[in-house]
C-alpha cells in the first residue's frame, strides 16, 4: 500500500514538474533517479528565475556544482547545446569558495554546515542563485533547498535571500514550493 501511494505521489509530482518545466511524460520522469530530477530542476530554474542584466551577453551562463558529481554529469547532458538568456551554458565543478564568484547558479551538494557556509559566503551579495539539499540550508543563507518530507522531494525557497541577490522568481516556481520563507517584495512582479 505504501509503495502504491508513493508511486502515485511521484507520478503526480513529476507530471506537475513536467507540465511546469516542459519535460517528458510522467511515466518517463518517474523512472529517473533523484540526482537526475535535481539536475532537471536546476536547469529549469534558469527558465523561471530572472537574473540582473548580464554585463556581457557573450559571457557564458555558469552553473557551478559543488560535491555532487552525479548531478554535475547529468547537467552536462541536459544542457548540451542549450542557452540561457541567449548565453551558452557552462557546467563547472566548484572545488573552493573562490570558484563561486564565476557562477550564476550554484548547487551545493555538501551536507556539512561549515562547508555549506564556506560556499555561501562569497555569494551573499552577488546575483548567484544558490541551491542545496541540506538541513538548515535556508537558515545559512541559501535560496532554494531540496528536502525530503514524507519520503518525497520538495522545494523550500528563501525569498529574502533571493531578493537580496536581485533575482526575481516566477510565480510558477513559487507555486510548486512546499515551503516559502520570507516575504515577497511588493515592488517586484
Amino acid at each position: 500500500m505504501w509503495l502504491r501511494s508513493q508511486a502515485r505521489w511521484w507520478c503526480g509530482a513529476l507530471a506537475l514538474a513536467g507540465a511546469l518545466f516542459g519535460c517528458a511524460s510522467a511515466a518517463e520522469l518517474s523512472a529517473l533517479a533523484e540526482h537526475q530530477i535535481k539536475a532537471l530542476y536546476l536547469f529549469n530554474f534558469t527558465k523561471y528565475v530572472e537574473w540582473p542584466a548580464a554585463a556581457s551577453n557573450a559571457a557564458p551562463f555558469v552553473i557551478g556544482v559543488c560535491e555532487a558529481l552525479e548531478v554535475r554529469n547529468d547537467l552536462v547532458e541536459i544542457t548540451r547545446d542549450k542557452r540561457v538568456q541567449g548565453r551558452a551554458i557552462v557546467i563547472q565543478a566548484v572545488r573552493s569558495a573562490q570558484d563561486v564568484g564565476a557562477c550564476d547558479l550554484l548547487f551545493i551538494g555538501a551536507t556539512d554546515q561549515a562547508r555549506i557556509a564556506e560556499f555561501l559566503r562569497p555569494s551573499r551579495n552577488a546575483a548567484v542563485l544558490t541551491v542545496g539539499s541540506a538541513e538548515n540550508f535556508l537558515a545559512l543563507g541559501g535560496m532554494v533547498n531540496f528536502v525530503r518530507r514524507e519520503d518525497k522531494l520538495r522545494l523550500e525557497i528563501g525569498l529574502d535571500a533571493v531578493q537580496r541577490a536581485r533575482l526575481v522568481m516566477s510565480a510558477k516556481l513559487l507555486a510548486i514550493a512546499g515551503t516559502i520563507k520570507g516575504r515577497a517584495d511588493p515592488m517586484r512582479k
